[in-house]
C-alpha cells in the first residue's frame, strides 16, 4: 500500500528521536560500564588482599613460633651446644619440613659468626655482624621478633626475608636465632592468587621497604616508597584500602591498588594489576557495541531510504513474524535449561527438548496436559502439594515473577528430582494470559555443595585439634620427665635413710608427678595422631574389636570381679582397627574404674539398626552421671572426680569420641547418678 507524505515524515522524525537515543545509550552504557568493571575491580583486588593478608600471617606466625621453639629448647639447655646435640637438630629438621622447606633456621654466635644446624666444622660459615638481623638484637628498642631487609645470602646466594629472635640462654656461645625465608618458595604460595597476566602482589614493612614481590622485580626488592604519592596520600594513612596509581613509585603503568596493613606484624600486603589490562574487556565490548551502533544507524537509514521509495508493511511485518517465530524455536531448542509455556488454565502450551528429556517426557505428550498435576504434584518427600500453594499456578493468576529454590518436580517414571526455577506471568492488554517456566536440575549442585561442606567441617576440625596440640608435642616431652623420674628415684634410693617422712613423702609426690604428666603427653600425643596417620581403613568386625579390647582389659576385668559381654550379632563397620580396639578399651575401662563398691561390675555391648546407621551401646552399672554433665565430660581434660579418688587424665572420652566422629558418627551418654551409664556410639551404615 502506497504511503502517503504524511506518513513518510511520521517515519523520518521516528528515525530522527531513535538514532540519537541509541547514541545516547551506547555512550551511558559505555561509561557505565567502565565505572561497574574498576568497582568490581577494586571488589576483588581487596578480596585477594584478604586472602593474601591472611596467608602473609601465618607465614610469618609460622616463623615466628619455630624461632620460639627453638629458643625454649636452648634456654633449657645452657650447658648444650646446640648446634651438636642431636635432639636439637631433629627439632630444627622437624620444624623445617614442617614449614614444606620454606624455613632455613641457623644460628648466629655473640660475634657475629654465622653457623648452620647441624654446625659444619668449628668456625663459621661467614660472618654477618653487618647484617640488620644481628644488629637489631644488640638494639634494646629493636631487639625481639625482628623482620629484616631482604638480602642476598652469603653461603646460598639466594635472595630472602630474614627474621631473628635474641638468645638470651644457650650453648655454643650463641647470641641470635634467625630464618631465611626464600622469596622463590614464598612466590610459590602467592603465585596462584596474583590476577594474571600483569597482577602482582606485594610485602612491605611500615617503613615503606619492599620486601617481596611476584612477579619478582629484583630492582624493587629492598626499596622504599616512602615519599611517593602512594605511601604519602594512601598507604600511610590507613589500614586498608583501594586507590589508583600512576605506578611512578615502582616504575610500572598506571594500576590499581588494593593494601592492608597486618594485624599482627609491621607489615603491609598490596595487590596490584594494569589499569590498562582491567579496561581491555571493557574497550572490546565498547568498540563492538558502538560498530553495532554504526551497522544499525547505517541500517535504519537505508532502511528508511528503502520504506520510503515503496515497503509492503504487511509483507515486512509478516516476514519479520515468521523470523521471530523461527527464532525463538532455535532458542527454545538450543537452551540447556527446560522451558516451558502455560496458558491461562494452567496448562502446557509448549515445551523445549531440554525439559522434556529431564521430565522423561516427548515434546508432542506434554502439550495440553495440567502442569501441576504432571509434575508438581508432590513434595520431595512424597506429600501432596495443593495446588493452590504452588508458585507456579499463583503466577498464572496474578502475573507476578518468581524465583524459587528447594522444589522437586517428578519424572514420567515416579522418580523426582530438586530444581530451581524461574516463573514469569505473561501480560496482554492487563490480562495473565499464561506464563513461562524456566527450570534446571541441581542434584548434582546440591551433592557437590554437600561434599563440600563435609570436608570444609572435617578439615577446620582437623585444623584446629592440631594447632592446640603443637604447643605440647611439637617435639619430645617426655625425655626431661623420664630424667626427673631417674633422680628422684636415685635420690630416694641414696639419701631416703637420712630424710623424715615428709621428706620421702616430698619425693614420692614428685615421682608420682612425673609419672602422670608422662601419662597426660602420652594420651595427647594419642588423641594428636587420631585421624591423622597412616594406618588403612577397612571393614572391622566390632565383635572382634570389642574382645580386643576386653583381652586388653583382662588383668582389670579379673581384679574388679566384673563380667563383660557383648552381642553375638554386632555389624562391621568402616575404621581404623586400632581406633577402634581403642574407642571400646576407654569405654570399657571407663566401666570399670567408675565401679559401684555396693554391687559386682557389669558390662554389656549391643547394637541396633537407626536410619542409616548403626547405634552400639556400652551400658554398666557404675555409679552413673549427673546429666548436666553429659557434654562436659567429652571435652579434654574435663574431670568430673578428684584424683584421689579415681585416677586419669581427662582425655580418655575426649580421644573416644575424636575416634567416632573420624568415623563419621556421633557418641553421646544416657546416665543418672547411682544408676549407670550408657554410651551410644552411632556410625553410618557400611555401603556395599
Amino acid at each position: 500500500m502506497p504511503r502517503t507524505p504524511n506518513n513518510r515524515r511520521l517515519l523520518i522524525g521516528m528515525l530522527g528521536a531513535l538514532l540519537p537515543a541509541l547514541w545516547g545509550f551506547v555512550g551511558y552504557w559505555s561509561w557505565s560500564q567502565h565505572q561497574s568493571v574498576l568497582a568490581s575491580s577494586a571488589t576483588l583486588l581487596d578480596q585477594i588482599a584478604s586472602a593474601a593478608e591472611e596467608q602473609t600471617v601465618r607465614l610469618f606466625k609460622h616463623a615466628e613460633t619455630s624461632l620460639m621453639v627453638a629458643n625454649h629448647w636452648m634456654g633449657d639447655h645452657p650447658d648444650i651446644d646446640p648446634g651438636q646435640a642431636a635432639s636439637f637438630i631433629t627439632l630444627i629438621d622437624e620444624l623445617r619440613q614442617i614449614s614444606n622447606g620454606l624455613l632455613d633456621i641457623r644460628m648466629v654466635s655473640k660475634t657475629g659468626g654465622l653457623y648452620y644446624i647441624p654446625k659444619r666444622g668449628t668456625q663459621p660459615l661467614a660472618d654477618v655482624s653487618d647484617r640488620d638481623y644481628f644488629r637489631a638484637q644488640q638494639n634494646s628498642r629493636t631487639r625481639g621478633f625482628y623482620i629484616a631487609d631482604p638480602l642476598i645470602s652469603r653461603v646460598t646466594g639466594r635472595w630472602g626475608i630474614p627474621v631473628s629472635v635474641p638468645v638470651e640462654r644457650a650453648g655454643g656461645n650463641i647470641g641470635v636465632l634467625f630464618a631465611a625465608m626464600e622469596l622463590d618458595r614464598i612466590a610459590t604460595t602467592f603465585d596462584a592468587e596474583r590476577i594474571k597476566p600483569s597482577g602482582a602482589i606485594s610485602i612491605m614493612r611500615d617503613d615503606g621497604t619492599f620486601l617481596f614481590r611476584i612477579p619478582a622485580e629484583n630492582a624493587i626488592i629492598g626499596h622504599s616508597i616512602v615519599g611517593t604519592s602512594s605511601w604519602d596520600k594512601h598507604i600511610s594513612l590507613g589500614l586498608r584500602g583501594v586507590y589508583f596509581s600512576d605506578g611512578s613509585a615502582v616504575g610500572m603503568p598506571a594500576r590499581l591498588v588494593s593494601f592492608i596493613r597486618l594485624r599482627d606484624y609491621p607489615l603491609y600486603v598490596t595487590v596490584t594489576t594494569d589499569i590498562d589490562d582491567l579496561l581491555a574487556p571493557w574497550r572490546r565490548e565498547t568498540v563492538t557495541l558502538v560498530s553495532i551502533a554504526a551497522l544499525v544507524t547505517m541500517v535504519s537509514l537505508l532502511l528508511a531510504t528503502f520504506l520510503l521509495r515503496a515497503m509492503k508493511a504487511e509483507e515486512q511485518a509478516q516476514r519479520e513474524t515468521q523470523r521471530a517465530h523461527r527464532d525463538a524455536q532455535m532458542i527454545l531448542s538450543a537452551a540447556g535449561e527446560g522451558i516451558c509455556g502455560i496458558d491461562s488454565d494452567g496448562r502446557i502450551s509448549f515445551i523445549n527438548p531440554a525439559a522434556s528429556r529431564m521430565l522423561g517426557w516427548t515434546e508432542t505428550s506434554l502439550a495440553g496436559l495440567p502442569l501441576h498435576a504432571t509434575f508438581h504434584h508432590s513434595h520431595a518427600d512424597g506429600t501432596p502439594y495443593p495446588a493452590e500453594q504452588c508458585p507456579i499456578i499463583r503466577t498464572v493468576t496474578d502475573g507476578q515473577t518468581r524465583e524459587v529454590a528447594g522444589e522437586t518436580f517428578w519424572r514420567k517414571d515416579g522418580t523426582s528430582f530438586p530444581v530451581e526455577f524461574v516463573v514469569s506471568g505473561v501480560v496482554e492488554d492487563g490480562a495473565v494470559t499464561g506464563a513461562v517456566l524456566v527450570f534446571r536440575d541441581v542434584a548434582e549442585h546440591l551433592e557437590a555443595k554437600r561434599i563440600l561442606v563435609a570436608q570444609s567441617t572435617e578439615l577446620a576440625r582437623s585444623n584446629s585439634d592440631l594447632e592446640q596440640f603443637a604447643y605440647v608435642a611439637s617435639h619430645d616431652l617426655r625425655e626431661p620427665l623420664r630424667q626427673v623420674s631417674s633422680f628422684v628415684s636415685l635420690l630416694e634410693r641414696r639419701y631416703s635413710a637420712n630424710l623424715d617422712e615428709d621428706g620421702r613423702q616430698f619425693i614420692r609426690f614428685a615421682r608420682d608427678g612425673a609419672k602422670r604428666m608422662d601419662r597426660l603427653i602420652i594420651d595427647l600425643l594419642e588423641f594428636a595422631r587420631i585421624g591423622h596417620h597412616a594406618l588403612p581403613t577397612e571393614s572391622v568386625p566390632v565383635a572382634e574389636a570389642v574382645d580386643a579390647a576386653i583381652a586388653n582389659l583382662s588383668s582389670a576385668i579379673r581384679e574388679a570381679s566384673a563380667v563383660v559381654q557383648r552381642d553375638d550379632d554386632l555389624p562391621a563397620i568402616p575404621a581404623v582397627r586400632d581406633e577402634l580396639v581403642r574407642l571400646f578399651q576407654n569405654l570399657i575401662g571407663n566401666a570399670l574404674k567408675y565401679r559401684d563398691p555396693s554391687r559386682p561390675p557389669r558390662v554389656t555391648v549391643s547394637a541396633r539398626p537407626g536410619d542409616a546407621e548403626w547405634i552400639i551401646t556400652i551400658a554398666d552399672n557404675g555409679i552413673g552421671i549427673d546429666p548436666q554433665y553429659g557434654d562436659k565430660i567429652f571435652g579434654i581434660f574435663q574431670r568430673l572426680h578428684t584424683r584421689d579418688k579415681f585416677e586419669g587424665t581427662g582425655i580418655g572420652l575426649a580421644i573416644c569420641k575424636k575416634i567416632v566422629e573420624h568415623l563419621g558418627g556421633r557418641i553421646w551418654v544416657e546416665s543418672e547418678s547411682g544408676q549407670g551409664s550408657a554410651f551410644h556410639v552411632a556410625v553410618p551404615v557400611q555401603k556395599a
